[in-house]
């Protein structure tokens, strides 16, 4: 599978949002998707390296389990991403996604994640005035970005890195400026940038953990771990 083109990737998130119902501009509330859905979500720690996985029956039902040892900007990230898999992956397979060995599957995730959670359009109506003459983005701008859509530091400045909107150079510099004092001295919460949410369950989690079971699609040791992460929740 080739991966998506940024082209694609935009096209994808608009016609998702549209499903949803969604302004083009506004930030994303990924729990809300979530429960809209109907997508049972469980969020526990996971071993380093490991952000997520999904899983979808073959009579539509939908399951995700997100790292709380992510960051919340981390964690906003992932469940975009398996959103991808969950509507748009043409052979979706049960796995662990994570940072190493990105396929072209991995990659074209990643591309439609950050177009849903990081809108062209609303990016740009946050530009100050003086960007059209300097060409450059202060460190309060970056920081009112990503308090607005709720992302990691890392994700927002790639993303603007892609669309031009910042050069390589500036790139470099803004990955090393500091993010939650900056934030914090901006009267800003700071959660975004810390892990969370350790235990929360959106929805129906044993039924839905026993269904999946019963296709065969976990093992029974994946399973019983399922519902003990539940009881210890």
């Amino acid at each position: 599978m080739r991966r998506l083109s940024e082209f694609d990737a935009e096209l994808l998130a608009v016609r998702f949002r549209n499903m949803l119902h969604l302004p083009q501009d506004a930030p994303l509330n990924v729990k809300e998707v979530l429960e809209q859905l109907g997508i049972l979500t469980v969020f526990r720690p996971l071993s380093d390296g490991s952000y997520g996985m999904s899983i979808k029956t073959k009579d539509g039902l939908r399951f995700m389990l997100v790292s709380s040892n992510s960051t919340i900007g981390r964690q906003h990230f992932t469940i975009a991403h398996e959103l991808y898999h969950l509507y748009f992956d043409e052979k979706p397979t049960p796995h662990m996604c994570g940072v190493d060995g990105k396929s072209p599957l991995e990659q074209s995730a990643d591309m439609f994640a950050s177009n849903l959670l990081l809108p062209r359009v609303g990016l740009l109506a946050m530009l100050p005035e003086s960007y059209s003459e300097i060409k450059q983005l202060d460190i309060a701008t970056i920081v009112k970005m990503e308090q607005r859509f709720q992302v990691s530091r890392r994700a927002l400045l790639y993303r603007l890195r892609r669309l031009a909107i910042i050069n390589e150079e500036q790139l470099q510099t803004l990955l090393s400026a500091p993010i939650r004092d900056v934030a914090m001295r901006r009267g800003y919460d700071t959660s975004v940038y810390e892990k969370g949410n350790d235990g929360l369950i959106i929805g129906d989690y044993k039924s839905l953990a026993t269904d999946i079971f019963e296709k065969g699609l976990i093992s029974e040791g994946h399973y019983n771990e399922l519902l003990n992460s539940l009881i210890n929740a």
